[in-house]
Protein backbone atom coordinates (compact mmCIF):
# COMPACT_ATOMS: atom_id res chain seq x y z
CA UNK A 1 0.00 0.00 0.00
CA UNK A 2 2.88 2.37 0.74
CA UNK A 3 4.25 1.76 -2.74
CA UNK A 4 0.88 2.57 -4.25
CA UNK A 5 0.59 5.83 -2.32
CA UNK A 6 4.12 6.83 -3.29
CA UNK A 7 3.49 6.19 -6.97
CA UNK A 8 0.28 8.18 -6.80
CA UNK A 9 2.07 11.06 -5.14
CA UNK A 10 4.76 11.05 -7.84
CA UNK A 11 2.15 11.10 -10.59
CA UNK A 12 0.25 13.90 -8.89
CA UNK A 13 3.44 15.89 -8.41
CA UNK A 14 4.40 15.44 -12.04
CA UNK A 15 0.97 16.57 -13.20
CA UNK A 16 1.22 19.68 -11.06
CA UNK A 17 4.65 20.45 -12.51
CA UNK A 18 3.34 20.07 -16.07
CA UNK A 19 0.42 22.37 -15.33
CA UNK A 20 2.74 24.96 -13.82
CA UNK A 21 5.04 24.88 -16.83
CA UNK A 22 2.08 25.08 -19.20
CA UNK A 23 0.75 28.10 -17.36
CA UNK A 24 4.10 29.86 -17.67
CA UNK A 25 4.27 29.12 -21.38
CA UNK A 26 0.76 30.50 -21.92
CA UNK A 27 1.61 33.71 -20.12
CA UNK A 28 4.78 34.18 -22.15
CA UNK A 29 2.99 33.69 -25.48
CA UNK A 30 0.44 36.38 -24.69
CA UNK A 31 2.96 39.10 -23.93
CA UNK A 32 5.07 41.23 -26.24
CA UNK A 33 8.77 40.74 -25.61
CA UNK A 34 11.97 42.39 -26.79
CA UNK A 35 15.27 40.55 -27.06
CA UNK A 36 18.79 41.93 -26.94
CA UNK A 37 18.78 42.59 -30.67
CA UNK A 38 15.91 45.03 -30.38
CA UNK A 39 13.43 42.64 -31.98
CA UNK A 40 9.90 42.56 -30.59
CA UNK A 41 7.38 39.78 -30.98
CA UNK A 42 3.86 39.10 -29.76
CA UNK A 43 0.81 36.95 -30.41
CA UNK A 44 -1.59 37.64 -33.28
CA UNK A 45 -3.61 40.32 -31.51
CA UNK A 46 -2.73 43.29 -33.73
CA UNK A 47 -0.43 44.92 -31.19
CA UNK A 48 3.21 44.72 -30.19
CA UNK A 49 5.66 46.69 -28.10
CA UNK A 50 9.34 46.77 -29.01
CA UNK A 51 10.34 48.05 -25.57
CA UNK A 52 9.02 50.27 -22.82
CA UNK A 53 11.22 53.11 -24.07
CA UNK A 54 11.00 52.20 -27.77
CA UNK A 55 8.31 51.99 -30.45
CA UNK A 56 4.98 50.19 -30.15
CA UNK A 57 2.49 49.18 -32.84
CA UNK A 58 -1.19 48.65 -32.06
CA UNK A 59 -4.42 47.90 -33.97
CA UNK A 60 -2.48 46.66 -36.99
CA UNK A 61 -4.25 44.87 -39.84
CA UNK A 62 -4.24 44.27 -43.60
CA UNK A 63 -7.20 45.30 -45.74
CA UNK A 64 -8.67 42.28 -47.53
CA UNK A 65 -8.44 42.04 -51.32
CA UNK A 66 -9.39 39.55 -54.05
CA UNK A 67 -6.78 37.94 -56.28
CA UNK A 68 -7.65 40.17 -59.24
CA UNK A 69 -6.55 43.33 -57.42
CA UNK A 70 -2.82 43.84 -57.14
CA UNK A 71 -2.59 46.14 -54.16
CA UNK A 72 -3.95 46.79 -50.68
CA UNK A 73 -3.07 48.71 -47.53
CA UNK A 74 -1.78 48.02 -44.03
CA UNK A 75 -3.05 50.16 -41.16
CA UNK A 76 -2.40 50.63 -37.45
CA UNK A 77 -0.91 53.05 -34.93
CA UNK A 78 2.79 53.47 -34.10
CA UNK A 79 3.73 55.10 -30.80
CA UNK A 80 7.26 56.42 -30.27
CA UNK A 81 8.29 56.50 -26.61
CA UNK A 82 11.75 57.92 -27.31
CA UNK A 83 13.06 61.49 -27.50
CA UNK A 84 14.05 61.15 -31.17
CA UNK A 85 12.12 60.83 -34.41
CA UNK A 86 12.25 57.28 -35.79
CA UNK A 87 11.70 56.33 -39.43
CA UNK A 88 10.28 53.12 -40.84
CA UNK A 89 13.22 52.11 -43.03
CA UNK A 90 11.73 48.93 -44.49
CA UNK A 91 9.01 46.34 -44.03
CA UNK A 92 7.72 43.12 -45.54
CA UNK A 93 4.95 40.56 -45.18
CA UNK A 94 6.31 37.02 -44.92
CA UNK A 95 4.60 34.33 -46.95
CA UNK A 96 3.50 36.43 -49.93
CA UNK A 97 4.67 35.90 -53.52
CA UNK A 98 8.35 36.67 -54.11
CA UNK A 99 7.67 39.48 -56.59
CA UNK A 100 5.40 41.36 -54.15
CA UNK A 101 6.41 45.01 -53.70
CA UNK A 102 6.20 46.80 -50.34
CA UNK A 103 6.07 50.60 -50.20
CA UNK A 104 5.29 53.40 -47.76
CA UNK A 105 2.70 55.92 -48.95
CA UNK A 106 1.08 59.19 -48.05
CA UNK A 107 -1.95 60.93 -49.52
CA UNK A 108 -2.52 64.59 -50.42
CA UNK A 109 -5.33 66.23 -52.38
CA UNK A 110 -6.88 62.83 -52.99
CA UNK A 111 -3.71 61.46 -54.59
CA UNK A 112 -1.52 58.67 -53.23
CA UNK A 113 2.28 58.86 -53.54
CA UNK A 114 5.30 56.93 -52.32
CA UNK A 115 7.47 58.15 -49.43
CA UNK A 116 10.85 56.58 -50.34
CA UNK A 117 12.66 58.04 -47.32
CA UNK A 118 10.22 56.26 -45.02
CA UNK A 119 7.38 57.44 -42.81
CA UNK A 120 8.40 59.20 -39.60
CA UNK A 121 7.17 58.32 -36.12
CA UNK A 122 7.65 61.58 -34.17
CA UNK A 123 9.51 61.68 -30.87
CA UNK A 124 7.17 61.11 -27.92
CA UNK A 125 4.32 60.99 -30.41
CA UNK A 126 2.40 58.69 -32.69
CA UNK A 127 1.93 57.89 -36.37
CA UNK A 128 -1.48 56.65 -37.46
CA UNK A 129 -1.70 54.55 -40.60
CA UNK A 130 -5.25 55.13 -41.80
CA UNK A 131 -7.39 54.96 -44.95
CA UNK A 132 -7.03 58.24 -46.82
CA UNK A 133 -3.75 59.10 -45.07
CA UNK A 134 -0.33 57.61 -44.41
CA UNK A 135 -0.20 53.85 -44.79
CA UNK A 136 1.90 50.87 -45.84
CA UNK A 137 1.21 49.25 -49.20
CA UNK A 138 1.29 45.71 -50.55
CA UNK A 139 1.69 45.99 -54.33
CA UNK A 140 2.18 43.81 -57.40
CA UNK A 141 0.48 40.95 -55.59
CA UNK A 142 -2.14 38.84 -57.33
CA UNK A 143 -3.07 36.67 -54.35
CA UNK A 144 -6.33 36.45 -52.47
CA UNK A 145 -5.93 38.03 -49.02
CA UNK A 146 -9.10 36.83 -47.32
CA UNK A 147 -10.70 38.10 -44.12
CA UNK A 148 -9.49 36.17 -41.09
CA UNK A 149 -6.15 35.09 -42.54
CA UNK A 150 -2.98 35.91 -40.61
CA UNK A 151 0.38 37.06 -41.94
CA UNK A 152 3.65 38.04 -40.29
CA UNK A 153 4.82 41.61 -40.78
CA UNK A 154 8.48 42.53 -40.22
CA UNK A 155 9.20 46.24 -39.75
CA UNK A 156 12.72 47.67 -39.62
CA UNK A 157 13.22 50.99 -37.82
CA UNK A 158 15.95 53.63 -38.11
CA UNK A 159 17.06 53.08 -34.50
CA UNK A 160 18.16 49.56 -35.43
CA UNK A 161 15.21 47.74 -33.88
CA UNK A 162 12.86 45.37 -35.70
CA UNK A 163 9.19 44.71 -34.97
CA UNK A 164 7.88 41.26 -35.93
CA UNK A 165 4.25 40.35 -35.33
CA UNK A 166 1.29 38.45 -36.73
CA UNK A 167 -1.55 40.60 -38.06
CA UNK A 168 -4.87 39.57 -39.52
CA UNK A 169 -6.79 40.52 -42.64
CA UNK A 170 -9.93 42.58 -42.14
CA UNK A 171 -12.65 44.13 -44.28
CA UNK A 172 -13.23 47.89 -44.39
CA UNK A 173 -16.46 49.73 -45.07
CA UNK A 174 -17.14 50.32 -48.76
CA UNK A 175 -15.55 53.48 -50.10
CA UNK A 176 -12.85 53.85 -47.45
CA UNK A 177 -10.11 52.56 -49.73
CA UNK A 178 -10.10 51.81 -53.45
CA UNK A 179 -6.73 50.81 -54.88
CA UNK A 180 -6.08 50.39 -58.58
CA UNK A 181 -5.31 46.86 -59.66
CA UNK A 182 -2.19 47.78 -61.66
CA UNK A 183 -0.30 49.32 -58.75
CA UNK A 184 0.28 52.66 -60.53
CA UNK A 185 1.05 55.75 -58.44
CA UNK A 186 0.09 59.42 -58.59
CA UNK A 187 1.74 62.19 -56.59
CA UNK A 188 0.36 65.65 -55.81
CA UNK A 189 1.83 68.45 -57.93
CA UNK A 190 3.83 69.96 -55.05
CA UNK A 191 5.54 66.60 -54.48
CA UNK A 192 6.63 66.14 -58.11
CA UNK A 193 9.18 68.52 -59.68
CA UNK A 194 8.16 67.36 -63.17
CA UNK A 195 4.42 67.80 -62.54
CA UNK A 196 4.04 70.41 -65.27
CA UNK A 197 5.36 67.95 -67.85
CA UNK A 198 3.20 65.02 -66.85
CA UNK A 199 0.15 66.54 -65.21
CA UNK A 200 -2.24 65.64 -68.02
CA UNK A 201 -0.88 62.12 -68.43
CA UNK A 202 -1.20 61.33 -64.74
CA UNK A 203 -4.66 62.79 -64.24
CA UNK A 204 -6.18 59.46 -65.13
CA UNK A 205 -4.06 57.68 -62.54
CA UNK A 206 -5.29 60.06 -59.85
CA UNK A 207 -8.87 59.11 -60.60
CA UNK A 208 -8.00 55.45 -60.00
CA UNK A 209 -7.07 56.27 -56.40
CA UNK A 210 -10.30 57.99 -55.45
CA UNK A 211 -11.22 57.29 -51.86
CA UNK A 212 -7.83 58.00 -50.29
Amino acid sequence: MKLTRTATAVVAGSAALVLALTGCASDDNGDATANGNGTATTAADGSVEAAEDGVSLTEAYIKEKPADKGMTGIFGIFTNNTDEDINITDFRIDGLAEDTVFEQHDTADGQMFEVPEGLTIPANGSLELAPGGKHLMIMNNMEDLAVGEEYTIVIELSDGSTITQDIDVRVLAAGEEDYAGDGSLSAPDEARPDASMHGDDEAGDADEHAGH
